[in-house]
């Protein structure tokens, strides 16, 4: 998990590098962006957030899930380098790359361990019956958003309103407290050893915020609302099918822009 974060923290330290390397050749040297992709933008702006949230599942069971159910929600974290590509003064394409956390946490009811599989390979002695599922799942987030701006609600401080969608792809995931995690203990009963959750995710962003210039050279401090939703079911069909779980987040946005 340690490799799998500084992984994460190196691609996302890469990232914002080449972007304020670019963004500093375009201050430099004007707005001028050639006849390449940004030549399509009015200007660039590059910046990094810091975004605590509220993770909150939504679960569907049956079968030998069916006493399976959301365990309430849980604070993780979402961080990244951001990037708005201006189309005029009041319309951007924003984009980043996002390492985030999200847990999943089920509640289940002790019959849960009458299935099978439990009765073909009993409890270990380092292992406890549980009526807990707790996980953390590590991902890279690509957002695709459009934010509107308006300057005609609180001066010197221009609101805006952020739309779009998230591509999420899972980097790694940890079941928590192994010897009492009962989907844990399932998982590793299975004939063939397979994670319990999908490759990725694709999900539902919005947000609204406000921006606060800090200097005349355009630098500044936004901060914001943000609720994103997963579309897709992020259990494995295979062998986890009759679980369906999606997430759904709220962060709060702070960050700067240069």
């Amino acid at each position: 998990m340690k490799k799998n974060v500084l992984l994460s923290l190196f691609i996302l330290l890469g990232v914002y590098q080449g972007y304020s390397q670019r963004y500093t050749y375009e201050s430099n040297y004007g707005r001028n962006y050639g006849r390449g992709f940004f030549s399509r933008f009015y200007k660039l702006k590059i910046g990094f957030k810091f975004s605590p949230g509220f993770i909150i599942n939504y679960v569907d069971a049956s079968k030998n899930f069916k006493t399976f159910a959301s365990n309430g929600a849980n604070v993780r974290l979402s961080l990244g380098p951001v990037v708005d590509m201006y189309i005029t003064d009041k319309y951007a394409f924003s984009t980043g790359l996002w390492y985030t956390v999200k847990s999943v946490n089920y509640t289940m009811h002790g019959s849960f361990y009458d299935n099978e599989l439990f009765k073909t390979t009993p409890l270990t002695a380092e292992e406890i019956r549980g009526t807990q599922a707790n996980f953390n799942l590590q991902y890279l987030q690509v957002p695709i958003t459009m934010k509107i701006f308006s300057d005609q609600i609180l001066q010197d401080t221009p609101l805006f309103l952020q739309f779009g969608g998230t591509l999420d792809l899972k980097i790694a995931e940890k079941a928590m407290d192994k010897p009492r995690n009962a989907l844990f203990q399932y998982q590793e009963r299975l004939a063939s050893s397979q994670s319990i959750f999908g490759l990725g995710d694709v999900g539902l962003l919005l947000g609204i915020g406000g921006e606060k210039s800090l200097n005349r050279g355009g630098d500044a401090f936004f901060f914001g609302i943000q609720y994103q939703r997963g579309l897709s079911e992020i259990n494995r069909d295979r062998s986890f099918g009759d679980l369906v779980t999606k997430n759904g987040a709220f962060y709060l946005d702070f960050g700067v822009k240069f």
